[in-house]
């Protein structure tokens, strides 16, 4: 396997060793090539020092990792005394292995998500939380070579000196710990940085990442390991995004991307001024209103640019418009597919093929032009 190694912040270069290799190897490797001798070597990856006697899959190193290999100087013995114990095995679980996603469910399913839950999805569950453990459960959009939604990584760095050679003090516990600022310290193990400060971001894990790629978090989209059927089309897939409502709504993401291109091409993104324009759960829950935009990535850049050129909708009510041909007649369908209750409804008009854009006002359907 090639590891990307960094010594001592410098640029990386790339270290091949064998599969099954420790961590012992890699510092003999390393010291051989920097001319330092290995005992005194340090090496971190993901907020850890990583002992010697660990083999480097075994601390969740995925082919061309990039880990950084330190060689402190004499001042820091004193505060590393601090950090020894999170090393691999010392308590503080590998970032690669986190899941944040409790932080974002209720410890009871409650609402629709309990009526459809069965005895058979129940025990999936236990299956799923087990799986969980063995992968990374976050998601991010990756902006520059996928430019789609993919599994992401999460990997942490001094606050002042942006290198990865910050060793934790404790591992985060919810998604606070990872978006808010100042939430956990620890060493900074880069010459002539002091920094105590943890800074986390994610990458994408799909493809090899340097250190400007980072991704933004889409903290509502995570496995459905409870096995939680989507609220549109009631299939269980994942992975799914969870709504902050009470009752935690679960959507699909070929839903979800369905419920936010129904709600842009009828103008009813709601402007929030501490968010911007965004969308509250498809079941109409208060205090739902999704508060971190980049989830909207699904929609694509071109319908992306469209959010902020769209007004918001007054008193009408949009409706999608389904023109059907008939020799020289057009019939009409008009509907709203998510709308608590449904409505459809039928006019016919002698204009040509297309698409108009109606809205129901008073329970009389207008057409507002053709596009």
């Amino acid at each position: 396997m090639i590891v990307n190694v960094r010594f001592n912040s410098s640029h990386g270069f790339p270290v091949e060793l064998e599969h099954g290799a420790s961590v012992a190897e890699l510092k003999e490797t390393v010291g051989r090539l920097q001319g330092v001798q290995p005992d005194q070597l340090r090496v971190i990856f993901a907020g850890r020092e990583l002992c010697n006697e660990s083999t480097l899959q075994g601390c969740d190193l995925p082919e061309q990792s990039t880990v950084h290999v330190v060689l402190p100087p004499s001042t820091l013995s004193q505060r590393s005394e601090l950090v020894q114990q999170h090393r691999t095995g010392g308590g503080m679980e590998s970032l690669t292995r986190l899941d944040l996603s409790g932080s974002r469910l209720t410890s009871v399913s409650e609402g629709l998500a309990v009526i459809l839950e069965t005895d058979a999805s129940r025990q999936g569950n236990l299956v799923g939380h087990t799986e969980a453990k063995a992968q990374s459960s976050f998601y991010v959009f990756c902006k520059t070579v996928c430019k789609a939604i993919q599994p992401g990584k999460l990997r942490v760095r001094c606050r002042v000196c942006k290198e990865g050679t910050l060793t934790l003090s404790r591992g985060p516990c919810c998604w606070d710990d990872v978006l808010l600022p100042n939430k956990i310290h620890g060493v900074c193990q880069s010459q002539d940085c002091d920094g105590t400060v943890a800074e986390f971001y994610l990458k994408c894990a799909a493809h090899p990442t340097c250190d400007n790629d980072t991704s933004v978090a889409l903290d509502l989209i995570m496995p459905n390991t409870r096995r939680v059927p989507c609220i549109a089309c009631t299939d269980i897939m994942t992975p799914v995004l969870v709504f902050q409502c009470a009752e935690r709504h679960v959507i699909c993401l070929e839903c979800f991307h369905l419920y936010c291109v129904t709600r842009l091409n009828e103008r009813q993104f709601i402007q929030e001024p501490l968010v911007g324009y965004s969308l509250p759960c498809t079941a109409g829950c208060p205090d739902s209103l999704i508060k971190e935009v980049h989830h909207f990535r699904v929609l694509g850049d071109e319908q992306l640019r469209t959010i902020t050129s769209h007004p918001c909708s007054g008193d009408r009510v949009p409706f999608s418009v389904f023109l059907h041909p008939s020799y020289h007649l057009h019939q009409v369908f008009v509907f709203d597919p998510f709308s608590p209750i449904g409505a459809v409804m039928r006019h016919r008009c002698e204009a040509p093929l297309g698409m108009f854009l109606c809205y129901a006002s008073d329970h009389v359907v207008m057409s507002s032009g053709l596009f």
